[in-house]
């Protein structure tokens, strides 16, 4: 059969096919980038993901996961330098109560209650000076880009923003 004989009932179309054709050749590009960038953490846990911050004074630290999936439990971690003081009152601001279902926090603080948008972790009483850490797992409601805050007692805030895919 000649190469420009059409087959009965076949319909080509040659720009479709000029497409498929691209397609294909840059195909197993775009799909290796695409395994690179996974792996990198672009998507969630990884190198590009994996953040810390703190504030100005270096009293409070976060770490946290810049890119995050909805409905996929992930973890925040929150050092405090403590100095032995009577009461600690961690506050989560921003978008945080409204794009994020709370799941654990250790160690259980001695109260928890939110105000308008901010939720607050009571710890009363820590006796050793140095670092005391609180790890709080979410899951994220909405997607999109998140900017929230934590701060402690009356000190500056850290502000972070997180990115969740659908």
């Amino acid at each position: 059969m000649k190469h420009d004989e059409m087959l009965p009932g076949v319909s080509e179309n040659a720009r479709a096919l000029n497409f498929e054709a691209g397609f294909r050749r840059v195909g197993a590009l775009v799909l290796l980038a695409m395994i690179i960038a996974a792996l990198s953490g672009v998507f969630s846990g990884g190198y590009f993901s994996s953040a810390d911050k703190s504030n100005a004074d270096q009293t409070l630290k976060i770490h946290y996961e810049r890119f995050g999936r909805l409905q996929n439990e992930e973890t925040l971690k929150i050092t405090l330098q403590t100095q032995a003081a009577k009461k600690y009152v961690i506050s989560l601001g921003g978008a945080f109560n409204e794009n994020y279902q709370h799941g654990n926090v250790w160690p259980q603080p001695d109260s928890m209650h939110s105000r308008g948008e901010t939720l607050y972790l009571v710890y009363n009483n820590i006796t050793h000076s140095g670092n005391f850490t609180v790890w709080l797992t979410t899951t994220p409601d909405k997607p999109g880009k998140s900017i929230n805050t934590v701060a402690v007692n009356d000190e500056a805030a850290v502000r972070f923003w997180q990115f969740i895919y659908p």
